[in-house]
């Protein structure tokens, strides 16, 4: 994973901004290698001034960025909620072309996943273009939930699940998760539920192993007050405008900037898309197959009450009217003789 997957996570707990090169390839006027060559040459300016130098940050709803003297118009913002299944990496490019997450999304706004979950682990990733946004769900300061279902083969031990609690260290800092208990046994074996605000590499299954639990899967289910559940595995939606609410109060927003928001945005509220693996033994094991496609009637757009709970969904009541744009999901573009680490050749312009 490179430094371009996703956004920067910088130590500051303000939001400094976005790099340039990557608001410019953002905004679809070129490649980001392309995009730091005309920075260099001159040919970008910010609020009248001429920008020269790499890593300049800019805020792209508030600054006026010129293109050889033509302005460049801000992107609406957009806010998704992916249900990720196994073998897809967390990022917008991989260099060896293995799935990502940009293959089960396909929008018209250049959207990237805020944090990152490993190719093994499921569930929960939010996707945006929203640069504060984003910093402030990944900054620890912030304390944002991570809810986790660890399952396991064995019953973990009450001294396992103390000594979770009490704190385990990784990479010389104390983890201390918020919650840690045993949920429940399932076919998938024991499910023990863990929160955390910490977003280290792998840190959840390192935290298991440093304690001897073994995990046979992971489900990311909740980030703050966003839940994944009525997301279809490999599906998405966009957030409900009172989910929107929510996680802008969560990361200290204001609701005005989200009212904004959300008037400006496309929402699309039924999940779009749909991912499933083949069974062992039916016909390629381990190969991933496509579940069609969620519909609400012929993948309209629909708006929700401006007011809408976090348990709203589109196709459940409310006053709905038509949302803008015609961006619809790609649930159907894998087939089985696809594999997620062998090398294709990949849609041009997939994502617009």
């Amino acid at each position: 994973m490179t430094k371009h997957d996703s956004l920067d996570h910088d130590t500051e707990r303000d939001y400094r901004g976005e790099r340039l090169q990557r608001v410019l390839a953002q905004g679809g006027v070129a490649s980001r290698r392309r995009a730091e060559e005309m920075i260099t040459a001159g040919q970008i300016r910010v609020n009248g001034r001429v920008i020269t130098e790499l890593g300049t940050r800019v805020h792209p709803s508030r600054d006026e960025i010129r293109v050889d003297g033509k302005v460049l118009r801000p992107q609406p913002p957009r806010y998704i909620m992916l249900n990720k299944p196994t073998g897809f990496i967390t990022t917008v490019s991989d260099e060896r072309d293995r799935w990502t997450v940009m293959d089960l999304v396909d929008v018209r706004e250049r959207v990237y996943p805020v944090g990152r979950l490993d190719r093994a682990t499921q569930g929960l990733v939010m996707l945006t273009n929203d640069g504060d946004l984003a910093h402030r769900i990944m900054h620890p300061s912030y304390r944002i939930d991570k809810e986790y279902f660890v399952f396991s083969d064995t019953r973990p031990t009450e001294p396992q699940l103390q000594q979770l609690r009490d704190g385990v260290r990784i990479d010389n800092r104390r983890i201390i998760p918020e919650d840690v208990r045993l949920h429940r046994e399932t076919v998938e074996g024991t499910a023990i539920k863990i929160v955390l605000h910490e977003g280290l590499y792998h840190v959840v299954r390192r935290l298991m192993d440093a304690v001897g639990i073994p995990v046979t899967r992971l489900r990311r289910t909740r980030l703050g007050p966003l839940h994944v559940q009525g997301i279809p595995t490999g599906s998405w939606r966009d957030l409900t405008p009172g989910e929107l609410v929510q996680i802008f109060q969560a990361v200290g927003m204001s609701e005005v900037d989200a009212d904004r928001a959300n008037n400006a945005r496309t929402i699309q509220l039924t999940p779009v898309g749909g991912f499933s693996h083949q069974a062992s033994g039916s016909g390629g094991a381990g190969r991933p197959a496509p579940r069609p496609e969620a519909t609400s009637g012929s993948n309209r757009q629909e708006r929700e009450g401006r007011r809408g709970s976090s348990t709203e969904t589109g196709g459940q009541g409310g006053n709905r009217s038509r949302g803008r744009g015609n961006s619809t999901g790609r649930g159907n573009r894998h087939d089985s003789n696809r594999s997620s680490s062998s090398n294709r050749n990949r849609r041009s312009g997939r994502r617009g």
